[in-house]
């Protein structure tokens, strides 16, 4: 395929998923720029000419219809390398249920599944019906494997683990976000230091309990392209 017939068939997913999820709330394109740079090449560039730069990037949010799960969402984020469809894209898998190795074993099996079904074709709703058909099993599998809570001596209280965790943005610009990290830190007792721009990182250390309160505000709130280091 050519550059263009890659752009072309870019702009025609995304064009579908906005049909196909109208609201906010469902679809967030993250870089209109971005997209407006691709939909400029398709409409005006000549066909040998390389795509812009910029990738357009997006969110695609999902609840969960089975009401065991107790309206447990899950977020997609996509990104798109030049070369897709002939190169899977950036996909990357994020709910609140699953603990961060179960994560990873979810990201893992969606890759092998896109790899053996799908190179070569555009795949992200078929990222999305996987995950929304596969992520309830390992969300099962967390309650059918949690450890029963032990009861602990009333002398001996629990000793709390103390944890660092760094999380890389794809940026933070936003001074409502920026505020929230400030406020959230505070709040619950952290300490660390954040570094706005693009990209953003941000750094907290205290109890393990509330760093991980932290990354599920910091992720639920929209922080672009989350990464924990």
């Amino acid at each position: 395929m050519s550059y263009m017939e890659w752009a072309e068939s870019q702009l025609a997913e995304v064009e579908l998923l906005t049909s196909m999820f109208p609201g906010q709330d469902e679809l967030e394109l993250t870089d209109q720029l971005a997209l407006a740079e691709l939909r400029s090449y398709v409409e005006n560039s000549a066909s040998g000419e390389k795509p812009p730069p910029s990738r357009p990037q997006f969110f695609i949010k999902q609840r969960l219809d089975s009401s065991v799960m107790n309206e447990t969402e899950f977020i997609l984020t996509c990104a798109y390398p030049s070369e897709y469809p002939s190169v899977l894209p950036d996909i990357t898998v994020r709910c609140s249920a699953l603990s961060r190795a179960q994560q990873t074993e979810i990201q893992t099996d969606l890759n092998k599944y896109l790899m053996k079904n799908c190179l070569g074709d555009l795949c992200v709703l078929a990222a999305v019906d996987w995950v929304k058909e596969n992520v309830v099993h390992f969300i099962k599998k967390s309650l059918s494997t949690a450890p029963a809570p032990k009861l602990e001596s009333a002398s001996q209280p629990p000793r709390e683990v103390f944890s660092r965790l760094w999380i890389y943005s794809h940026h933070i610009y936003n001074k409502s976000k920026r505020k929230n990290i400030l406020e959230w830190s505070k709040e619950l007792g952290l300490s660390g230091f954040s570094m706005p721009g693009k990209p953003g990182i941000v750094c907290v250390e205290g109890p393990q309990s509330a760093c991980e309160e932290f990354w599920s505000r910091c992720f639920f709130d929209y922080f672009y392209f989350l990464r924990i280091l």
